[in-house]
This record gives structure tokens, C-alpha cells and sequence, in this order.
């Protein structure tokens, strides 16, 4: 929680002072943190998307949960990989709300802490959700829920900020 205020706050108003809206064209990448809703496991987000134009965007992501006390004495820890796509619906200038879907594959690790003997899950899923954005110039903030459908099915809470990369092309209907 230190280097989340030490570092990430300060980064993201530093961001944030851009007054600019963009269109979401070229590469962004994106942090943030997100939890397991099920269990409450904690983990991190990462994701690299493409926006083909100011509506669509797609590209890949991770999330890593680190072992964490799941049931007494055992622990759990989550790897998922995804390939997500986001079609962008404007609510307000500068907020815009997206359905989500893509494919899954997550690793889920579960061992005693008495005897560290672990047991091993994989499987592919598909996801689907719902995510809110609000942009500041060249960064997003965003939060969405996902779901995963499969033989490892979750549900998921992610906060973050997402930074373009690729120098955009600005809004012809918001100049501000």
C-alpha cells in the first residue's frame, strides 16, 4: 500500500493535469489493481490494447493474484491471461462505458501451509463485462467488471489507468 501512495498517486495527478480528449487510436497501456469478488484474493492488472479507431480497441491482458490465505491453512494464487475487445459507448464528454468479451486461460495454484504440497488447475474460459472510462487528455481512469465463464469461473473488479501511446488524433466535436 506504500508504493501505491508513495508512487502510483502522485504519478496519476502528475498524468492527469492534460486537458485534452482524444480519441482512442494506436497502442495504450494500462495498471491497476483488481480483486477476486468470490474469494477477495487481491492482485494486480496489466493490459496493452489497440484502438483501430475511436470505438474499438482490443489487445491483451494479465492479472496476478500471490498466494493469499483462501480456507484454513491453505493458500491460493491466480495467474490469468486474456484477450479481450472493448467497443466504446460515449455517456458525456469525456466518460464513455464498454461492454467486454474475449477468451481466457487462468492457472490457479492452491496449497497447504502445513505441508506445501500444491495442487494445480488450468483452463480456458470466455469473458464478458462492463467497464466505465473517464479521460484525462492522453490517460484513462477506468473500472470494470469481468466475469469468466468455464470450468474456472470467477468474477473480477479491476481499477486502473490507462496511458496512449501513440500520439492520437483529437476529438473534432470536443475542442475544449
Amino acid at each position: 500500500m506504500s508504493l501505491l501512495r508513495n508512487y502510483f498517486i502522485p504519478f496519476l495527478l502528475l498524468c492527469c493535469t492534460c486537458s485534452y480528449s482524444y480519441a482512442q487510436e494506436g497502442f495504450m497501456i494500462g495498471v491497476g489493481p483488481t480483486i477476486v469478488i468470490n474469494n477477495s484474493l487481491t492482485g494486480g492488472n496489466a493490459r496493452m490494447y489497440y484502438g483501430i479507431n475511436p470505438k474499438f480497441c482490443f489487445g491483451p491482458e494479465i492479472s496476478v493474484f500471490p498466494y493469499q490465505s483462501s480456507a484454513d491453512q491453505f493458500e491460493e494464487r491466480l495467474f490469468e491471461a486474456n484477450l479481450n475487445a472493448h467497443y466504446l459507448f460515449e455517456l458525456a464528454h469525456r466518460l464513455e462505458c464498454y461492454p467486454l468479451t474475449g477468451v481466457n486461460y487462468t492457472i490457479e495454484t492452491e496449497r497447504s501451509t502445513i505441508d506445501l504440497e500444491e495442487e494445480e488447475h488450468t483452463a480456458p474460459g470466455i469473458n464478458y463485462g462492463l467497464g466505465l472510462h473517464y479521460s484525462f487528455g492522453r490517460v484513462l481512469i477506468f473500472s470494470e467488471f469481468k466475469s469468466v465463464i468455464g470450468e474456472l469461473s470467477d468474477e473480477f473488479f479491476t481499477l486502473g489507468t490507462v496511458i496512449m501511446l501513440s500520439k492520437p488524433t483529437n476529438r473534432s466535436n470536443h475542442n475544449n
